[in-house]
């Protein structure tokens, strides 16, 4: 019976492998070598490690591996101390350098044996290449990330809206109460403007978080497309080409019309701004489906059926260390006061909230292609909005305010009272059904988000045992996806803080002038307009 040394059993020898041994050593799907470290120079190399490298056997076996494989291998000497110490070590993570330069990432098992003349010199390693899943834990941190910074910018633009309410709205009822020629009416001015800059702002970070509240309904993207191009060729100048490719018989998907026009500004003004020579911009769109590999290569995506929107430019490129980073708010590389850096992250928000996926490919001096996939839907494209005419001026209505925010409740409730309406208030969802008890209440105007009963508990509540009163909706946004459904159904209105005195005059005439709203459960609800649960990209 064969002697075999104890550091080598049960390890197959290729060198006296012959037949089957030796095809399954070259058949193998990770690499496999032996070494020598006196000579610093491989022996033999399977198949598998090759294409892992990129060498041909003959560079491999030719090579010095401490000048080339192991240049840059940062742990190479810890883990050469373990192989002399204990003759093996297994599955430790390490770098090879390949062929063109770039970096391998490897899972590395090895055993020190002795060669023919009984020295411990050979080294017979097997290596597993992480490359691939290294790029997919990398792409899945980003996301991370991004949910991350998401959920801090969709709480601070929720608060800081409640705030801004109570400052547009009582720097406007201060303003309609002095003259034009009142020394305090330039200040007034001025907290306004700045007011609205500050809802512009928090409107983007909500946008980048997926809070807003979207008016999602079928769409087919050509359509959309087609009605931007007017305002895009005036946007880009005349030294930008603007290129069209849409698809015949595009598929429809389900999206904020109004969102994705915003994505398609936002991408073109990044691209204008790359190409400040002039270039090309080439819009395109396509059916597509996506298999389960390329799913797997492009977390989180799901296999499916898809609406392809495609964005390029022939501009500067993004240079490789940027390119984690495009998505991020705040993050740009244009010089001081050329750009906010909120453009892109705007963009991945609003693609995220409408259930689809974004990827980006740049390199510096060839350009940028952003991919943009959203989910086919079989429904047929929803008619546009009907905006029903109402009277400006109030007829004598009761409207109750439920807003658990006190000063948010007081302002508005002044701000109604003025209009001319009668007005009951209400901190919390409970006092509000109580008030619906007692009262006849012919329009609930309700924050949706509310500690106890939410504005939508509460407005089923109500609307059972008092069919004829109106709802309408407010919010700075919205937490869950079921909110933000019910807020799409049919008949529902809804006023996105922070909002002016007009803006709340015409909402509520809107509401008081609509049907009913429908009773919870199966009865009269539609399904219209539903957004499809959001996943990230």
């Amino acid at each position: 019976m064969r002697q075999t040394d104890p550091d080598n059993c049960g390890r197959l020898d290729s060198n006296d492998a012959t037949g089957s041994g030796s095809s399954l050593v070259d058949r193998a799907p990770f690499g496999i070598c032996r070494s020598s470290l006196s000579r610093d120079q491989f022996a033999s190399v399977n198949s598998a490690f090759c294409r892992m490298l990129g060498y041909s056997e003959e560079e491999l076996l030719a090579m010095r591996l401490s000048e080339r494989l192991y240049s840059d291998t940062p742990n190479r000497f810890e883990l050469m101390d373990l192989l002399v110490r204990d003759h093996r070590f297994n599955a430790q993570e390490t770098s090879l350098r390949r062929k063109d330069g770039s970096v391998a990432r490897v899972r590395m098992t090895a055993y020190l044996t002795r060669n023919q003349q009984g020295d411990l010199d050979d080294v017979e390693s097997y290596f597993e290449d992480l490359t691939e899943q290294s790029v997919l834990e990398q792409q899945i941190r980003a996301v991370q990330k991004l949910e991350a910074v998401g959920r801090l910018a969709g709480g601070v633009a929720h608060d800081f809206n409640n705030i801004l309410v109570v400052i547009k709205l009582s720097t406007e009822m201060m303003l309609a109460q002095v003259t034009p020629e009142n020394p305090l009416t330039r200040s007034l001015l001025q907290v306004s403007h700045a007011a609205n800059r500050a809802a512009s702002l928090t409107k983007q970070m909500l946008a980048f978080s997926r809070r807003q509240v979207m008016q999602a309904r079928v769409v087919n993207i050509n359509n959309v497309v087609s009605d931007t191009l007017h305002m895009l060729r005036r946007m880009i100048g005349e030294d930008v080409q603007l290129v069209t490719r849409l698809a015949e018989h595009l598929s429809n998907t389900r999206l904020d019309p109004d969102q994705l026009s915003q994505i398609v500004f936002n991408l073109a003004v990044n691209a204008r701004d790359a190409m400040p020579s002039g270039g090309t911009l080439e819009i395109e769109t396509a059916d597509v489906e996506l298999d389960e590999v390329y799913a797997k290569s492009h977390p989180p995506m799901q296999p499916g059926n898809y609406v392809l929107l495609v964005v390029k430019d022939s501009g500067s490129g993004i240079a490789k260390d940027n390119l984690p980073h495009v998505f991020e708010p705040f993050f740009t590389t244009k010089e001081m006061g050329k750009g906010t850096g909120l453009g892109l992250a705007i963009v991945y928000g609003i693609v995220k909230q409408s259930g689809g996926y974004i990827w980006v490919y740049s390199d510096p001096g060839m350009g940028t292609t952003f991919k943009l996939y959203f989910p086919v839907t079989s429904s047929n494209v929803s008619a546009e909005p009907h905006n029903t005419s109402v009277a400006d001026l109030p007829e004598g209505e009761t409207v109750l305010v439920v807003e658990d925010d006190d000063a948010i409740r007081v302002n508005v409730c002044d701000c109604l009272k003025h209009l001319g309406y009668t007005v009951l208030e209400a901190a919390s969802g409970e006092a509000a059904f109580e008030i619906c008890e007692s009262s006849k209440v012919d329009l609930m105007m309700t924050d949706l988000v509310m500690p106890g009963l939410s504005g939508r508990e509460t407005a089923e509540s109500a609307s059972l045992r008092h069919p004829d009163i109106r709802v309408m909706y407010t919010s700075g946004y919205t937490e869950d996806g079921a909110a933000r459904r019910e807020l799409l159904q049919d008949g529902t209105i809804f006023l996105e803080k922070p909002y002016t005195v007009a803006d709340l005059a015409r909402a509520v005439r809107r509401a008081l002038f609509a049907r009913p709203r429908a009773k919870s459960g199966a009865e009269g609800v539609s399904n219209e307009g539903v957004m499809p649960a959001t996943s990230p990209c």
